[in-house]
Formats: structure tokens, C-alpha cells, sequence
């Protein structure tokens, strides 16, 4: 038996790139995977059907995460096919890099990536109903420091790990870890501080409030492997938290 047999995880965002290796990664753990794309849903049912081939269980819905009904309907399936999940991933997003006089409209990237990550939170609080769960939303570095053209993807970012430091507290008394994940350097899923470049660990120092224990290099936090964990966010190279 896998760490993650009998779980149901929702995953947007997944029709390719890292967040198609966490769907990927997820159901190689034993959990069904209910895979979400509104960009590619061709891609996202590619990824669901390999799954499938390698003997998982998965699906893809498409819908956009900025859109109450949509989202509601994600979830719907994922209870309908496979039952009330136990993981949300949340990286469904619009990566804006342009000057900010630049003509492009930003209200499309902060609907989908701020208004989105909320609208699946507050759906899978719902879903999870009393038995707890596991949400992670996806950070990024710039957070906390950003480069020439890049404010508003930083402000974006900056957005969702104070919703997730707010949500982990709210959600703590009913059993719902909120954890935000910067996957820059390693993959999302792997959070091991011995494999990360010796710069990155260096910068480490002076972002952690704690350097958080690990259970080996190949962490999985809706596996439970980081369950001392409670209110937290992710810095470049690891683990913020208290």
C-alpha cells in the first residue's frame, strides 16, 4: 500500500509542466487524481490518461478556477467519480511578465491566480466536511523580492501566501493544513535541503523563522510526512514556518 491509497486529490493548473508531475506523482502514491485545465484540456485528459496506462486512477475536468460554477463543478466530479477529496493543489495561473505601463489587461492573471486559488479554498473547505485535508498553493520568489517587469506577478504571489498564512489559521481547528509551495530550484514535491545548491541553502538562513525537519528527500506533504507543520509558507529553497 502507497502513502496516498484511498486519497482523492484535485489538481488545476495540470496540463503539463511541474504540476502535471505532481498529478502524476500523486497518483503513482495511490491517490485518484481529478486533473483541471481551462487553457489546455486537451493536455490535461493526455496527462489523466497516462496516469490511467501506468494503473492509476484520474480524470480531467476542464473549467476556469475564476468562476464560482466552474469550480463548483470540478468538485463535483471529483465526488460524483471518486468521492469527497483529501488534497487540493492549487497552481491554475496566468504568468504576466510585461512592464506594468504595458497595454495588456492584469485583470485576467489576478482573477485567475488570486480570485481562482480562493474560490478552490473556500470549495474545498467545503469538501473536506470535518475530516480535514490538505491544501497547497503555489508561491514563487518573487514575493519577496521582485525583479524589473515582474510586480505583478510578484504581487499575485504575495496575494496567495497572505491567504494561505490566514487560511492555516482559520482552517487549523478543523483539521485543514494550508501550506504554500515556491517550487523554483526543486521540484514541488521534493523538499529535501541537502539537494539544493549551496547559494539557495545560504539564502535559506535568512528567510526561514525555522529550519523545518524534513522526512527525507522525498517529502510529500498531502502524505502526511510534514504534518508538524502548521502555519507556513515556502521560500525559495524550503519550508517557512512556526
Amino acid at each position: 500500500m502507497t502513502r496516498l491509497t484511498g486519497k482523492i486529490a484535485v489538481v488545476s493548473g495540470a496540463a503539463n509542466g511541474p504540476t502535471a508531475r505532481i498529478a502524476a506523482r500523486l497518483a503513482a502514491e495511490g491517490a485518484a487524481v481529478v486533473l483541471n485545465d481551462a487553457a489546455d484540456s486537451e493536455g490535461a485528459v493526455r496527462v489523466a490518461a497516462g496516469i490511467v496506462r501506468r494503473g492509476g486512477r484520474a480524470i480531467a475536468v476542464q473549467g476556469d478556477v475564476s468562476k464560482a460554477q466552474d469550480v463548483r463543478r470540478i468538485f463535483r466530479a471529483a465526488v460524483e467519480i471518486f468521492g469527497r477529496p483529501d488534497i487540493v493543489v492549487n497552481n491554475a495561473g496566468i504568468f504576466r511578465v510585461e512592464p506594468i505601463e504595458a497595454p495588456e489587461d492584469a485583470g485576467r492573471a489576478f482573477a485567475v491566480n488570486v480570485f481562482g486559488t480562493f474560490l478552490m479554498c473556500q470549495e474545498a473547505a467545503r469538501q473536506f466536511d470535518g475530516r480535514g485535508g490538505m491544501i497547497i498553493n503555489m508561491s514563487s520568489a518573487e514575493n519577496s523580492g521582485a525583479v524589473p517587469d515582474e510586480e505583478t506577478h510578484a504581487t499575485i504571489k504575495g496575494a496567495i501566501d497572505m491567504l494561505t498564512l490566514g487560511l492555516a489559521s482559520d482552517f487549523a481547528s478543523r483539521g485543514i493544513r494550508v501550506v504554500s509551495v515556491d517550487p523554483a530550484g526543486f521540484d514541488t514535491l521534493d523538499l529535501s535541503i541537502d539537494e539544493l545548491p549551496g547559494r539557495s541553502a545560504r539564502h535559506l538562513s535568512g528567510l526561514l523563522h525555522h529550519r523545518a525537519r524534513l522526512s527525507g528527500s522525498r517529502a510529500l506533504p498531502g502524505a502526511g510526512d510534514v504534518a508538524f507543520i502548521r502555519n507556513e509558507l515556502v521560500a525559495s529553497t524550503g519550508w517557512r514556518g512556526w
